[in-house]
């Protein structure tokens, strides 16, 4: 199958019931000279798609915005933009318009680089609710690890009144690369809600002076999913260990989170509600000893099923500071990694009124805390066995 035949088959199959030229079967753009799409993604440029199905080509040579061009094309309508195999310069950022989407030929495949310096990748600001927008099957490169560079998806407040959070934003595979900033930011004064993120994966990114490589520093944003999320952080532009999330307040669901390279701490929440399902943790660059794998501030709801810590040296598991109440811990963890301490640590005084729980026994637990470090329950030895 030659290459031409290949993406044919492969943007078929990304526009199932559909087609993408009109009634006669030719590109609309040019009645003249009819264009077909994949010959047009064969010479590496990008096409847009409307849901009015008008295509139209953006040549990668005549523009510094060929991405955005594509979306400023179906704005209207709604889309699809498709990027080529191979790599796609962008000066960004990338504005997304409601309904629209851009999708590559695999991760490893298409490439959408920001060359810019201090530049975002797909950003968030338009004062239209960007509803439904759906990023799949490419590759985001920021500028280079020893670049400065912006976020490579980030969520602003736009100033609108009312309130225009984005809701219903879908990733489905998505590979982040040289990315000197956080990866994923929402800010304070917008909250996305209803977001499926199915695979998220940033090797070689560096957060830098920022939190961590997913921030989510608002204070709202209900039922928020990320399905799996891979993170390989190098010290190379910072010298300082990347932590994985931060958390101020929303809802996150998380499936799987697989560490590795110059990852710190893995979670660090307050205000928010998370649940984790399994945290896999195996640095094997650490430039130092992270406090816990797993930091649980005051105002929010937590819950780990599973903590796997296989390399690297952590001093605690869990850590409950100031205010830390309704939390759910699973413990023992296992793997084989090195733990300085002991696997909890009560190092602020607990929420009076809400109780946390931790799978384990009573010997995992220290208390460094002075006063109220009441409220969380051991469960080790709770109940008895049948049999």
């Amino acid at each position: 199958m030659d290459r031409r035949s290949y993406l044919a088959l492969l943007l078929a199959s990304t526009t199932a019931g559909c087609s993408l030229w009109g009634g006669d079967g030719v590109a609309t753009e040019t009645p003249t000279q009819p264009r077909n799409p994949v010959d047009d993604l064969v010479a590496g440029h990008v096409v847009a798609v409307g849901a009015d199905l008008v295509t139209t080509t953006i040549a990668t040579d005549g523009t510094e915005t060929p991405v955005q061009d594509a979306l400023n094309a179906i704005s209207e309508s709604g889309g699809r933009v498709y990027l080529p195999p191979g790599r796609v310069e962008e000066r960004g950022p990338v504005r997304p318009h409601p309904n629209t989407g851009i999708y590559g030929f695999g991760m490893n495949v298409s490439v959408l680089h920001i060359i810019s310096p201090n530049t975002d990748g797909i950003r968030f600001d338009r004062e239209e609710r960007a509803n439904r927008v759906q990023l799949d099957g490419f590759e985001l490169r920021g500028p280079g690890p020893n670049t400065a560079s912006g976020i490579a998806i980030h969520f602003l407040d736009n100033g609108a009144e009312p309130v225009t959070d984005p809701a219903d934003f879908y990733v489905g595979r998505l590979y982040c690369w040289a990315w000197t900033n956080s990866v994923y930011r929402v800010d304070q004064g917008v909250g996305p809600f209803q977001c499926r993120h199915d695979f998220l994966r940033m090797d070689d990114c560096d957060a830098g002076d920022a939190n961590a490589l997913v921030e989510w520093r608002s204070s709202y944003g209900p039922a928020n999913v990320f399905g799996s999320i891979v993170a390989y952080p190098t010290a190379e532009w910072s010298g300082t260990d990347s932590s994985l999330l931060y958390q101020r307040g929303g809802e996150l669901a998380i499936g799987d989170v697989t560490s590795g390279g110059s990852v710190g701490r893995l979670v660090d929440t307050a205000r928010g509600r998370l649940h984790l399902g399994r945290l896999h943790y195996e640095p094997d660059d650490q430039q130092a000893t992270p406090g816990s794998i797993a930091r649980i501030g005051a105002g929010g709801a937590t819950r780990f099923d599973d903590v796997v810590h296989d390399a690297g040296r952590v001093e605690y598991v869990y850590e409950l500071a100031e205010g830390a109440g309704n939390a759910l811990l699973l413990g023992p963890p296992g793997g084989r990694g090195t733990i300085g301490e002991n696997v909890v640590n009560v190092s602020g005084s607990l929420d009076g009124e809400r109780c946390s729980f931790y799978f384990g026994p009573t010997d995992d637990v220290d208390v460094t805390a002075t006063s109220n470090t009441g409220n969380l329950r051991v469960l080790g030895e709770a109940g008895e066995g049948l049999g």
